[in-house]
């Protein structure tokens, strides 16, 4: 049986600052299956520190500091 990988590889991934709790992304896939989908990452400061189904607090603190890092945020 053939080892079988579970990685992805080659999306093309963008994300930006939408306001001052949300990081919007959007994720182009060349391979087959939906050609572009967007979602959001969202602080639980958002919703007053009630964890919401976008709500990711480390993520969302790991992305900010790399548009941080990049003059983006």
């Amino acid at each position: 049986m053939a080892n079988e990988t579970k990685t992805l590889a080659g999306l093309h991934l963008n994300f930006w600052k939408q306001d001052e709790h949300t990081i919007h992304m959007s994720i182009k896939n060349p391979h087959a299956g939906k050609d572009a989908w967007l979602t959001s990452i969202e602080h639980t400061d958002k919703h007053e520190g009630t964890q919401m189904a976008r709500t990711h607090n480390n993520l969302f603190r790991d992305l900010k500091s790399i548009l941080e890092e990049n003059g983006k945020w």
